[in-house]
């Protein structure tokens, strides 16, 4: 086996637990922030790395609900 060929396979190999690395790292982010975990991972095998910005891109949909204020009952003054 020669460098050559065996320098392209340790760098498809890198570039595949990249791509790997990126679809999970992408599906639990957009978990966190109310999206579909299976959607954005394989949007991220589809784009790879780019899909981590692009998460960030889309509406945090449990913002929403952490925003909203908190309204507590008042002590009547005496």
């Amino acid at each position: 086996m020669s460098t050559v060929n065996l320098d392209a396979d340790i760098l498809s190999a890198m570039l595949m637990a990249g791509v790997v690395a990126s679809m999970y790292t992408a599906g639990r982010m957009a978990e966190r922030r109310g999206r579909s975990f299976t959607i954005w991972a394989w949007v991220a095998a589809f784009v790879g790395p780019l899909a981590l910005p692009l998460v960030f891109l889309v509406p945090n949909l449990h913002r929403r609900e952490r925003d909203r204020p908190v309204v507590a009952a008042r002590k009547p003054f005496n």
